[in-house]
């Protein structure tokens, strides 16, 4: 606290206006969207960072060990400077430091391991867990677990398990999401590793929305036997949409035997039936559904985009004429209309009482 602090809480004091010790004051932290353009600022000095370092330094990128050594330096110096006290500037040059030394030792995970996919891939995604842990750092944390589950996506695919971790993901941000609040002093970390999960889950979902084909170019000199099915990953999603509803409706006192929330979990039944179809929906739905639940209107948002965009991929996707697409959706909207009406009128719902 100040000293202008102190002095104007001495003043308040003698006068009576107040009592007791002077309240802590919190840190003032940026608006989200200048946490934002400062972190692609990151991302962009740490490409021209790594750039610097290839033109001053060649020998790196042909010794894999010393990219290894260097990286590694990189990425220590920037987890010294975050623990120190910092401003915005400061806290995202760390975060170029350690994006630049992050590239460097990807690149020689993946010259160390010969080119073997599965095990650089895996590698990679222990790293940015180990750094998700503990590097002290908002944005850091986000775009780590971020990686981190790309990169398992990646590994599980050349092992041909291509569509297994949506689901996988979906369940760990909406352990994360329905239990921010259980761990006040992890808060923070909690929120960072939820955003990046769901950020991670909204393209995985994504790239298997457009098929398995749009990763071809990857796979073109190696194919890998794909053992899951896409039906395997809406499966799970579906388990995990079930699982958030009935969580929701624990947590607000609602018994499984009572009929809002058996209607509840039949509808979602249902949702996740349709998403066999469509999919993606789930995932949507679960995102808007953690936002609403936490009063999160950044993630609140991200489940509205979500399910707009994987709706919107189906509807053009659609292999049939624009007049049954037409009454498809003319279909759907009286269904959704005739389900609210149901829901106003039908299922009874507890007036609050009035208020003096």
């Amino acid at each position: 606290m100040s000293r202008q602090t102190k002095q104007m809480w001495a003043t308040l004091l003698q006068a009576g206006l107040t009592e007791g010790a002077a309240p802590e004051t919190g840190k003032l932290e940026s608006p989200w969207y200048v946490k934002v353009l400062l972190a692609f600022s990151g991302w962009l000095a740490a490409l021209f960072l790594l750039g610097f370092i290839g033109m001053g330094f060649e020998f790196v990128f042909k010794n894999s060990t010393a990219a290894f050594i260097i990286g590694g330096i990189m990425i220590g110096g920037a987890f010294a400077i975050l623990r120190i006290p910092k401003n915005e500037f400061v806290e995202h040059l760390a975060l170029a430091v350690s994006l630049a030394g992050q590239a460097l030792v990807v690149f020689a995970i993946f010259d160390i391991s010969n080119r073997n996919e599965k095990i650089a891939w895996l590698l990679v995604a222990l790293l940015q867990v180990t750094l998700t842990i503990v590097m002290p750092n908002f944005v850091h944390r986000v775009f780590s677990s971020f990686v981190a589950a790309f990169a398992f996506n990646m590994a599980l695919t050349f092992w041909g398990w291509p569509y297994v971790v949506s689901g996988v993901v979906m369940l760990l941000a909406a352990s994360c999401w329905l239990n921010e609040f259980r761990y006040p002093h992890q808060m923070r970390k909690i929120r960072a590793i939820g955003y990046g999960l769901v950020l991670a889950l909204i393209q995985l979902k994504g790239t298997a929305l457009f098929g398995y084909r749009t990763m071809g170019w990857r796979f073109a000199q190696n194919q890998p036997e794909l053992w899951a099915k896409p039906w395997i990953g809406e499966v799970l999603t579906g388990a995990v949409t079930l699982y958030v509803v009935w969580h929701l409706l624990q947590r607000y006192g609602q018994s499984i035997s009572e009929g809002i929330s058996i209607t509840a979990l039949l509808g979602t039944f249902l949702l996740c039936a349709v998403s066999m179809e469509v999919q993606g929906i789930t995932v949507g739905m679960v995102i808007m559904l953690l936002g609403f639940a936490g009063a999160n209107r950044v993630l609140l948002g991200l489940g509205i985009v979500s399910l707009l965009f994987y709706i919107s991929s189906y509807y053009y996707l659609l292999d049939t004429t624009l007049l049954a697409k037409s009454q498809t959706l003319l279909i759907v909207g009286l269904v959704l209309l005739s389900l609210r009406w149901l829901m106003l009128n039908i299922i009874p719902v507890k007036k609050e009482a009035k208020h003096a």
